[in-house]
């Protein structure tokens, strides 16, 4: 590694002006579905009236929809291999968009994969077959306070819990990233204030993301908007 690219490595850039989109895999299963909404189960809680991103089906073609977290409650635990005890709780999400074009290709989807229930009615429940996949998904707006080679700090008012997976929805001058990060710290909201403030890590970047992130480093820091990391504000 050259001196010049460690020291981009090594110092990061204010952005308050620049925002994005983190999306958070909650790892859920989903427990019953409608055309008015669904339950899930995941290891983690979701705050009610949050809004998450829900795609079924598979990866090249998913049906991606809105909802709204109206109930969640821990419903118990369970032992992950290793023998550790993590909770599992249930939510109910009602859907924001029905009666809208999604909600048609919601339909479809049920008629195609799912197990219907005793109550066969239009608007019945459905429980959705165990080989079908499902993503349940948050999404949140943040605003990029710092970016360094080795991930960003952000604003944002969604609480992460450190370990998080999250995917990063950036962009930087004219291109847009798409990034897999992790998150290593969080700081709850301050009186006065709803924002959390997020420390994010990037994982696995491949080659032209971390170019494109070190090109957009150097051309900053060379207008000496840069701060060595970790140096007293």
């Amino acid at each position: 590694m050259t001196e010049s690219a460690d020291r981009r490595r090594q110092r990061r850039v204010r952005l308050p002006g620049s925002h994005g989109r983190l999306v958070v895999s909650l790892d859920g299963t989903v427990l019953d579905i409608s055309l008015s909404g669904m339950a899930v189960e995941t290891q983690t809680r979701i705050s009610p009236h949050r809004v998450l991103t829900l795609r079924l089906g598979d990866r090249e073609q998913p049906l991606q929809l809105a909802g709204k977290v109206v109930w969640c409650f821990l419903h118990g635990t369970r032992s992950t291999p290793s023998g550790e005890q993590v909770p599992l709780y249930r939510a109910g999400i009602q859907f924001l968009d029905v009666l809208s074009p999604q909600a048609r290709e919601l339909l479809e989807f049920l008629e195609l994969h799912a197990i219907v229930t005793l109550d066969t009615r239009i608007f019945g429940r459905f429980v959705v077959s165990a080989t079908d996949p499902v993503e349940v998904s948050s999404s949140a707006d943040f605003r990029v306070l710092e970016l360094d080679a080795e991930g960003l700090t952000v604003e944002t008012a969604s609480g992460l819990d450190p370990q998080t997976g999250c995917e990063v929805e950036l962009r930087l001058d004219h291109t847009q990233l798409v990034v897999r990060t992790i998150v290593e710290q969080a700081t709850p909201p301050v009186a006065g204030t709803d924002h959390w403030v997020v420390r994010l890590r990037f994982t696995g970047l491949d080659p032209e993301a971390r170019g494109t992130i070190l090109a957009f480093l150097g051309g900053e820091l060379g207008e000496g908007e840069g701060v060595p990391a970790g140096d007293p504000e």
